[in-house]
This record gives structure tokens, sequence and C-alpha cells, in this order.
């Protein structure tokens, strides 16, 4: 009788959590600089029509998060999910401007659209149904809209756990988890990270004898070109990780497949340290030899990995000619496949997607190591949306799915209530 009612309800809402996708984009939230206050104010006017209790955090001027409450007592779960995006790049090359939510042909476009506005839509969404009701049933639901997510900012949910304004006994972090060439998932592990900013010394001269000097960028170089060594490494998987691990490679698999990759260039990822060169700067002048070249860099760490070996890797292969500094250090983490919300989360996934999403390790990092490490509470993600268009130009997520994530969310709470 109760999941008939929540369904009803959100056959009533479908235009409008479409709608509220579309009002999110349109807010914007780059980060950086990371000012979330527009996107604050269209979730705010969201709860406040359908009688959402909230409470705003805002650790730096336009840095807000929101958390909203349905329901009371134990067990209590979260919904997180974060409301800043990446900078939409040159506009130009999209095909419709970025901010504009666009819905067409059954998508969602802008900037955000995916990762993950359409995750944020969903979930408040599901909430409403679930305030709808709210006196049929024993359970809290805490709704987390967090900033600083896509910079690494301070002010996001690493904030709200470290001053203890958030907790609860599981996690559902409403991250996209799609792949268009793929299926669905359920993220149950997320691979850790070092950045490092490396910086080579050297010594100017005139760039006509260039032998009087000493060039940090032709230094920087060669240590960059001893990076392949640090891919090589196999890394063993603990063994409550293999699973999650197994069908990872699976689903990039059939990813590389869809876009004419080779497999093994993307399943790799799963067991293997990878580096990423974001971003090189050196020299003066074009007639100076250069004494100064810094680099920074990416290294995602598998489950079995840790940023203590990344380290230890730079200390060898870099000199006294050499310095380097670690801007964000997040270690691997995971929450096994036979935790009881994977199960209810596949359980709901299957009625509505028609399939059972798999639980499994994904390449990337997001703010759901934060809940295993502060709290640590068993934490997975699942949401609308699509690997292959996040963070690129012409991002879209599909009406359906924004439509088919807020039942499972909705169901999935209630089954969690009922254990």
């Amino acid at each position: 009788m109760l999941n008939r009612k929540v369904d009803e309800f959100l056959k009533e809402h479908e235009k409008d959590v479409i709608k509220f996708c579309s009002k999110l984009i349109q807010a914007g939230g780059e980060n950086p600089p990371g000012d979330v206050a527009k996107v604050v104010k269209v979730v705010e006017n969201f709860l406040d029509e359908y009688g959402i209790s909230y409470k705003r955090y805002e650790p730096a001027k336009g840095h807000a998060n929101i958390l909203a409450t349905v329901g009371k007592g134990k067990p209590k779960i979260i919904l997180c999910g974060h409301i800043d995006v990446v900078p939409a790049g040159d506009r130009s090359q999209w095909k419709f401007p970025p901010y504009s939510g666009k819905i067409e042909d059954d998508k969602i476009y802008g900037r955000g659209a995916s990762d993950m506005k359409g995750g944020i839509a969903s979930m408040l969404m599901a909430g409403a149904a679930l305030a709808s009701v709210e006196k049929e049933f024993d359970g809290t639901a805490v709704f987390a809209a967090v900033c600083d997510e896509e910079d690494n900012g301070p002010a996001g949910a690493h904030w709200l756990l470290k001053n203890h304004k958030l907790d609860g006994d599981i996690c559902l972090i409403t991250e996209p988890t799609g792949y268009m060439h793929s299926q669905y998932s359920v993220i149950g592990g997320e691979r850790g990270a070092l950045w490092v900013r490396l910086i080579a010394k050297g010594k100017p001269a005139h760039g006509s004898t260039p032998a009087f000097g000493k060039n940090a960028i032709l230094v920087l170089m060669k240590v960059l070109k001893k990076l392949d060594m640090l891919e090589a490494m196999p890394v063993r998987t603990p063994k409550d990780a293999k699973t999650l691990v197994h069908y990872g490679k699976l689903d990039l698999a059939e990813t590389a497949k869809g876009m004419g990759i080779r497999p093994k260039e993307l399943t790799r990822t799963m067991d293997h340290y990878t580096v990423n060169v974001g971003i090189i700067k050196g020299g003066t002048k074009t007639n100076v030899v250069p004494e100064r070249c810094e680099a920074e860099i990416d290294i995602r760490i598998p489950a079995g990995g840790h940023p203590d070996a990344v380290e230890e890797f730079f200390k060898l292969i870099t000199q006294e000619d050499f310095e380097y500094q670690v801007t964000n250090r997040t270690l691997a983490s995971y929450t096994p496949a036979n935790e009881p919300l994977i199960k209810i989360l596949q359980k709901h996934g299957k009625t509505t997607l028609g399939y059972k999403p798999p639980a499994i390790y994904m390449a990337a990092t997001s703010d759901a190591h934060s809940f295993r490490e502060n709290l640590g509470i068993p934490t997975v993600s699942f949401g609308p949306g699509y690997g292959e268009v996040n963070h690129a130009y012409n991002e879209f997520v599909d009406t359906k799915d924004v439509v088919n994530a807020t039942k499972i969310y909705a169901h999935t709470m209630l089954d969690y209530f009922r254990r």
C-alpha cells in the first residue's frame, strides 16, 4: 500500500522532476570558483514547495551545503550529491548554451546534467515522495546537497563530517553510475588519489649557450618518462574487493568496445596505478634557459594500493634538483558486494530497469570515501548519468533515467526502513 502511494506520487510528478533538473543546471555553480549560491536557492525553493525541513551550512561565502530531513528515528539513511560543476569550457563547442538546461528529444542538456544535477533532482524528488507518506514509516532520510566536490575544496561533505553535522547508518551517493555503451551499476568501491606538484630546478643562462645553464624543462621531462614504471606496477586486490573489481573490469570492457578503445587500456585501471600529467608550467622567455619547471600530476590508486607507496616511488626517481608537494591525498576505499544496501538497490534496479545492476569498483574518486573514513558506514553510489559525457561538451542526461532513479531511490529507502 505504501509503495503504491509513493508510485502514484512519482507518476504525478514525473514532469516536475525533469523541470527541476533543468532549473538546477540553469543555476550553474562552476568550481572553481565554487560559488553555489544560485543552486542552493533552487534547492531551497524546491524543499519549501514540498514542505521539507532543512538547514543551510555555509563554511565560506557562496560555498554552501543543504541538509534536508524526512522522517524520524532509526534507521537513518543519507543520500548525498554535489551541486557544484566543472567549468563549461569553450562555449562555442556546445550544441546549446551550457547553462540553458535545454530539454530536447528526451534529453536534458547542460553542464552538470549528468555530473550530477540529475542525481540531485532524483534524490530530492524521492525525498518529496517520502514526505508525502512521512507518518506511515519509521526511519530517517537525510538529503545532503553539498558543495566543493569538483575542486576538492574544504567546505563540502568533508566539512560536514568533520564538524559532526551529518551522520547516519548507511550512505547512498547519487553520482552518475551509467555508461551509454554499457549499463547502470552500483558502485561499491573507488580508487584513491594522490595529486602531486613536481618542481624541477635548473640554472638560467642565455639561450644561445644552453651549456652554461641547466634546463629545468628537460630535467622534468626525464623524470616524467619514468612514471611509466609506476603504471606498470601490479597491485594485489584485497580478497573482499575482488568481486567489485571483477565486475568493474567487465563493465569497462563493454564500454571500451562501444567506444572503439582497446579494452585493456580501460580495464587495467582496476588493479594498476594510473598517471595523468594535467598541467606543465616552465620557462620565462624563449632565449632564456629555464631555471624552473613544474608539473601537476594526478595518480589514481587501486584497491590494495596506497598513497605512501606512490610517495616512496617519487623519492626514488627524483634527486636534489626536485621538490614535490602533495595537494590531494585520498585512500582507495570500498564497501563489499554483499552489503544489504547494494542488494536492495539491485532489487529495485531490476524491477525498474529490467536488469540487475552489478556491484562494481570504479576508476574515479567521489565523496564516498569521506563517509567510509569518517563515519565508518557502508557507502555506495548509484545515479542517473553517463561516464562518457561527464565533464565533456554537450553533457546530457536522459529524462527517463532521472525518472527511473527517483523510483529506485524512493523504494530503496522504504525497503531499508523495513529491515
